[in-house]
């Protein structure tokens, strides 16, 4: 596997605080799949949080929906915009696919991209 296409923990958020201030200051997309909070945060790389509570169902499920979301993060890592904080959770009774949370997260976070100032 190569370095590039990787989940460092530069592209991690870390810590109550930056998960905080995405969901007090930050805008929020969804759709059917999941919901993005996103705030602007220039001046670093694109980072990923992610938030699955049990209401999505048990730990393995709570798992691969983990799972999904990092794969899909990583391997559309360059469409993304950058200079963004995002925190990624799934709907409620949403259905872990891999090509419906890929699409998601790229629609989602692309509208936030053009959405924050």
């Amino acid at each position: 596997m190569s370095r590039q296409l990787g989940f460092s923990r530069s592209k991690r958020l870390r810590g109550r605080d930056e998960f905080s201030a995405v969901f007090d200051r930050g805008e929020v997309a969804s759709d059917q799949t999941l919901v993005v909070h996103a705030i602007r945060a220039e001046g670093k790389p694109l980072r990923l949080g992610l938030s699955i509570s049990k209401r999505v169902g048990n730990a393995p499920t709570r798992n691969l929906w983990k799972r999904l979301i990092r794969e899909a993060f990583r391997i559309n890592y360059a469409q993304l915009p950058t200079g963004l904080a995002i925190v990624v959770r799934p709907r409620k009774d949403a259905v872990p696919e891999c090509a419906k949370v890929a699409e998601s997260l790229v629609r989602l976070t692309q509208r936030l991209g053009r959405k924050l100032p």
